[in-house]
């Protein structure tokens, strides 16, 4: 039966100033799907206008948005809204251990930050919105020396949380493996990793995790991230996640770069046994080409629900089976519903122009973010497509990367060299 859902998304403007942003929702009754634009908008200062945003649901069920601009190096100021109405729920809160909050999920009765730079987990009570003091840091004799761990995601499974972390150098042009931990968390009091609760042979660069039956699987880039060049060491690849021993536990690819689809994992989902695979790769010019596909979790066959082999502009990338069957498809710079009993023609295509995800005159260019929310039956889903260091990070190399980059994906070979010069002389 249909039920209203919800998605948060958020538009920015690399190209005006003062620069501007704003987060909005969707609402998806079974019949109609409405973009609402200006949440919460923005304007100012580089990062003050780049919104980026979460959804969960609070311990009652209520369907809430955890909304932050991107500033980083003093924590996070965060408003939480009501998913169903936008309205503010009581006062902005500053998480003074969360400096760029990647993903929130709750276990129990608490709320869990994950903060990208930090590779941090923070716990938060879901009543006051504020910090209880509890954290975690991911150890580094889970990964080699001379690396900086960074938290990639968070996912609860029947009440178990496990956190995702690719390992990479300062510059983010090498990568080690990546990280999965079982976390053992008593709410309002700590949050730690037992001897065997991780595995470190996860592929290079992983960002996106979905479970299904026994198995947690784990979508990876499979290094750096550039254009024209796909990793052919991307991969799908999934792990038994209730394995007494997580540490000896076998990571075992299930997908990867072939002849026949020659790009990057960049998002898993599933309905039941039926998973929902997006495979991209940047060209030359920093055009996304690939495809979004259906099989089963034999992964042996494939459906093409959306070719975009020709390219299509933009950077964020992601795709989730969500409520009402639908398929929910973030395409480059537009946000697509697919009717996944009936995947030939999207049921809505949502495009940054006036009267869809924005109001008609404002100057955003790009999509920047996107969460699904949920709906008042179900749990909320990440929708946590690959975003690259220089859109996610906020270091002070990646801030300046991100000011060259002007809205582009990555940046030139040549402007990584110029960048890492002024580097060395700095």
């Amino acid at each position: 039966m249909p039920t209203t859902s919800y998605t948060a998304y958020s538009l920015y403007s690399y190209n005006v100033s003062p620069v501007i942003g704003m987060a909005g929702r969707i609402t998806d009754n079974g019949t109609t799907i409405t973009p609402i634009p200006n949440m919460k908008t923005y304007s100012g200062t580089p990062g003050a206008g780049d919104p980026q945003l979460e959804g969960f649901a609070d311990p009652s069920g209520n369907l809430r948005i955890a909304v932050a601009p991107y500033v980083g190096g003093t924590g996070e100021t965060v408003e939480i809204r009501n998913a169903l109405t936008g309205a503010i729920v009581g006062t902005p809160h500053t998480w003074a251990s969360v400096d760029n909050l990647y993903g929130l999920v709750l276990v129990g009765s608490y709320l869990y930050a994950i903060d990208y730079d930090n590779a941090r987990v923070v716990e938060i009570n879901p009543t006051t919105y504020t910090q209880t003091g509890v954290t975690y840091t991911l150890s580094s004799s889970f990964f080699p020396a001379g690396n900086v761990p960074h938290g990639q995601g968070l996912i609860n499974i029947g009440g178990t949380l496990y956190g995702l972390f690719s390992i990479a150098n300062s510059s983010f042009t090498t990568y080690a493996n990546s990280v999965l931990v079982r976390f053992t968390i008593t709410g309002g009091s700590s949050i730690s990793v037992a001897a065997n609760d991780y595995n470190n042979s996860f592929g290079k660069n992983a960002f996106a995790m979905a479970n299904q039956g026994s198995d947690l699987y784990v979508a990876c880039i499979g290094g750096a991230q550039v254009g024209g060049t796909p990793n052919v060491n991307s991969a799908l690849q999934k792990i038994a996640f209730g394995a007494a021993n997580l540490a000896t536990a076998a990571v075992t690819t299930v997908f990867g770069y072939s002849a026949t689809y020659p790009y990057e994992v960049r998002d898993i989902s599933f309905n039941g046994t039926t998973a929902y695979v997006l495979l991209g790769a940047y060209d030359a010019g920093f055009t996304m080409k690939g495809v979004l596909l259906q099989t089963t979790t034999a992964f042996s066959s494939f459906a093409t629900i959306n070719s975009f082999t020709g390219g299509a502009p933009g950077y964020y990338w992601a795709a989730q089976y969500i409520d009402n069957n639908r398929i929910l498809f973030a395409r480059g710079n537009e946000i697509l519903y697919y009717n996944a009993a009936s995947t030939g023609t999207p049921v809505a295509t949502l495009t940054i122009t006036g009267g869809s995800l924005k109001s008609a005159g404002t100057n955003y260019d790009t999509l920047n973010d996107m969460s699904y929310v949920g709906s008042r039956t179900t749990t909320p889903l990440a929708v946590r497509g690959y975003r690259s260091p220089t859109q996610v990070s906020r270091s002070a190399r990646a801030i300046q990367a991100r000011s060259i980059a002007q809205g582009r994906p990555e940046l030139t070979a040549d402007e990584l060299r110029r960048l890492d010069e002024v580097a060395a002389e700095s």
